[in-house]
């Protein structure tokens, strides 16, 4: 990464987001009596780490997972989601999370091969996706 120009403060970001990813893939929610979600014993600890390496507030955090407010009309609604609803929630952050920090790193990276000729390079990955070349 520091053939790229990128600075030990944005490796340090970078591996603080990833860091944070794979804790929330140990995210555990179990049903309360009205099958409302709720965290698992662990997952508060889990909750926790998360938000210490993202540097958020572990309550809102929380609580924005298990009871999100919603805009219903003009009025804002505490809705109180199930375990399969906070899973996919806790999926769909982690992917968003890291496809913007994976935009951003192929973005560095850009810059630091860009030329002042014509755009000859370009960043080609094969995932299980297919192949992808991002300009």
């Amino acid at each position: 990464m520091e053939i790229m120009k990128i600075s030990k403060e944005e490796q340090f970001d970078f591996f603080r987001i990833i860091s944070g990813i794979l804790h929330l893939g140990n995210m555990q929610f179990q049903p309360d009596r009205d099958d409302q979600a709720q965290l698992h014993e662990k997952a508060q600890q889990i909750a926790e780490k998360v938000c210490h390496v993202l540097g958020i507030p572990v309550g809102e955090f929380v609580k924005s997972l298990l009871k999100p407010k919603i805009k219903a009309g003009r009025d804002w609604v505490t809705q109180a989601r199930n375990v399969e609803q906070c899973v996919y929630s806790v999926e769909a952050l982690s992917r968003a999370v890291y496809e913007r920090m994976f935009t951003a790193l192929v973005e560095r990276i850009n810059e630091a091969i860009l030329t002042s000729t014509a755009k000859t390079t370009f960043i080609g990955v094969l995932d299980i996706a297919g192949f992808e070349i991002f300009d």
